[in-house]
């Protein structure tokens, strides 16, 4: 491992190290939802609101095809940085070459279906009628550009490398801003515009990464075409860890879909604003995903290298920077729910009723940051168990009931106040189940 790289996760201040991991993280996250934010504020301006929710309702598409990359990036960062904690280069080697190839197969597969029944997944998600075209419109040019879903920043950051895999999400998104610019607004193409800015970036994002594994020289990883043999115990391993990562984003597909077919019967409007409202709240948590993404690294490393009382003293110190960002992030989006919906959209009853939900669910941010901190964790050391166990029931298991029940019993409003809820109870179940594992197994560490 290259010396700067291994210093920083082994032998650096650990704070230092959570910090720099961290930090190039949420830049590379920021740009991301930036893009994301941007793209919302280009549509709705371009196309109208009702554009929004087409786009907003066909979402859990796209975070189904992030959520295969996302399983497997992450399952192979955790093989790779406890191997290379451990100094075994060629399990580190052959971790990397398996999951390129089973990506790519993966998106294929998820190509051809998602095209195929298109329409019947899109009816299934809650669409209405009047939305339906724009939600074909962009899903099909986003399902035909899926093998360009991932750059594989994931595996860069085990490295150490946390710049370069800041760099290819921020470079990407800002060119897919300007070719939004360009495809919503110069040649007036609305969403099929914005799903072909977004494919077209993610081009750039794969070619920067094929670029650093095989040509740069930079990687630690030299991948030569041995490595590419299949591999199926070191692949069960990937899937196995990284499906927790799986479970978080499909379920928060599953999530909006509970929620917008439970909108559907409302009609247009609450569906549009949700949409809205729902990104401006991703937002707020993109520091959070920044801090878990830079902890990952350097828990697992230290694991492979038997150094506990860093793990332990970066469980500490992530805690608390989740805890309190997470106060300070509630109390700005509550404050500001109103403002920031105007920003987005020109539609007043669009933006009131926006402005009422993102105050109501910016509760939730007191315990999401938390939440995932303690389920990255168990990821990072490798508990793939665990770590699946928190995240289905933070985004199943817990919200889809307490939804349920606070929707029959307060309609509408209930649904709302579901988020902060459900939330609360996950972060409790998290935390007794991280303090029970920590008392009664001696193989983990002790805060």
């Amino acid at each position: 491992m290259k010396e700067k790289s291994r210093f920083l996760l082994e032998e650096a201040p650990v704070g230092r190290a959570l910090g720099q991991m961290s930090m190039h993280s949420i830049l590379g996250i920021m740009a991301y939802n930036l893009y994301n934010i941007f793209d919302t504020i280009f549509i709705s301006q371009g196309a109208g609101a009702a554009a929004v929710g087409g786009v907003s309702v066909s979402f859990p598409l796209f975070l189904f095809l992030s959520a295969v990359s996302s399983t497997l990036g992450n399952g192979a960062a955790s093989v790779i940085s406890r191997a290379l904690g451990r100094k075994d280069q060629e399990t580190a080697q052959r971790a990397a070459a398996n999951t390129f190839v089973l990506f790519y197969l993966t998106a294929v597969l998820v190509t051809f279906s998602g095209l195929v029944f298109l329409r019947p997944l899109l009816r299934g998600m809650g669409i209405t009628e009047t939305l339906l075209p724009c939600a074909e419109d962009y899903t099909r040019i986003i399902l035909l550009g899926a093998v360009t879903s991932t750059g594989f920043s994931s595996l860069i950051r085990a490295e150490g490398n946390s710049r370069y895999a800041m760099l290819l999400w921020v470079i990407p998104m800002l060119a897919n801003i300007g070719l939004d610019i360009w495809f919503i607004f110069g040649l007036n193409m609305g969403v099929t515009g914005a799903a072909v800015g977004t494919v077209l970036a993610q081009t750039i994002s794969m070619m920067m990464s094929m670029y650093y594994f095989f040509l740069s020289g930079k990687s630690v990883l030299r991948i030569r075409l041995r490595h590419f043999k299949p591999d199926l115990k070191l692949l069960g391993e990937i899937v196995w860890i990284g499906f927790s990562s799986f479970l978080q984003m499909s379920g928060t597909g599953i999530s909006i879909v509970v929620v917008n077919r439970f909108l559907k019967k409302y009609g247009d409007l609450p569906i549009s604003a949700y949409g809205i409202a729902n990104k401006i709240h991703t937002f707020f948590l993109v520091p959070v995903m920044g801090l878990v993404q830079g902890l990952q690294p350097v828990i697992g490393y230290n694991q492979g290298a038997g150094k506990q009382k860093r793990v332990r003293k970066a469980l500490r110190k992530a805690s608390a920077a989740a805890g309190i960002y997470g106060a300070a992030s509630c109390l700005m989006a509550v404050c500001c729910s109103g403002i920031l919906m105007r920003v987005f959209t020109s539609e007043r009853k669009v933006a009131e009723l926006g402005g009422h939900i993102l105050m109501i669910v910016s509760f939730a941010l007191l315990f999401q940051g938390l939440q995932s901190v303690q389920a990255a964790y168990f990821q990072a050391v490798g508990r793939k168990r665990v770590s699946m166990l928190l995240t289905l029931w933070s985004q199943v298991l817990c919200f889809a009931p307490v939804m349920f029940w606070m929707g029959e019993l307060y309609g509408i409003e209930g649904i709302w106040y579901a988020f902060p809820l459900s939330a609360g109870i996950s972060l409790l179940v998290s935390t007794g189940f991280l303090i029970w594992t920590i008392r009664n197994e001696k193989n983990i560490i002790t805060i």
